[in-house]
């Protein structure tokens, strides 16, 4: 009987066994399958990949069930995803909680988990935020939308380029509101940079329509 050399053996055995994807590389096949429109094909590695506790996937394959009107299952990945710190899972939690899509609406719950993805610097939370204090939405009060909070978002939003919050933010330290006093040089850095803004973005939709 003829041996057969023992690493010859076991490369054999290591080519004869199935090899398994690791959650996140079913993770990023099912991310390419979603962005070039197999939605099948990238529900079914999703799923692979969410139901082992992948974030990333829980909040991608959520976001694809969103889309196909499976709100309450899209819902339960949304929240496995943002319970582990996922923070674009955090802001679509918090944004569904704020409309009541799929679930109650709470603007509390909202406020909490639109929190969280602003503290990890989602942001689109932080703009959320931002406009909930200049605008009183989240059922935010009169007194909420004049203290700490509202400046260290406002303040945020600002620095993060937010026009709106940068001209807010302007007028505040005019007028001497949300906690801050006149500061007359302030406003006008703040004027400035939102004016700067304002006209940057409107060179570059005209810069779009030339080209259309």
């Amino acid at each position: 009987m003829t041996r057969i050399p023992v690493p010859v053996l076991m490369l054999l055995l290591a080519t004869a066994m199935p090899v398994w994807a690791t959650p996140e590389e079913d993770f990023r096949e099912g991310r390419r399958a979603y962005f070039a429109g197999d939605m099948a094909g990238a529900t079914t590695l999703l799923k692979k990949s969410a139901d082992v506790g992948y974030a990333p996937a829980q909040a991608l394959l959520a976001r694809l069930l969103r889309q196909v009107d499976s709100v309450n299952e899209a819902l339960e990945y949304f929240r496995k995803s943002a319970a582990q710190g996922y923070t674009e899972a955090q802001f679509e939690l918090g944004a569904m909680y704020a409309t009541g899509e799929g679930v109650k609406r709470n603007p509390v719950e909202a406020r909490r988990w639109m929190i969280r993805a602003a503290e990890n610097g989602h942001r689109p939370a932080i703009i959320v935020m931002a406009d909930a204090y200049i605008k009183g939405g989240l059922d935010l009060d009169e007194n909420e939308r004049t203290g700490p909070a509202a400046r260290q978002w406002i303040r945020s939003a600002a620095d993060n380029g937010y026009v709106p919050a940068l001209e807010y933010l302007a007028r505040a330290y005019r007028n001497g509101t949300l906690g801050l006093a006149v500061d007359l040089k302030q406003a006008e850095i703040l004027e400035a940079r939102a004016k700067t803004m304002r006209g940057t973005r409107a060179a570059g939709k005209g810069k779009k329509r030339d080209h259309d």
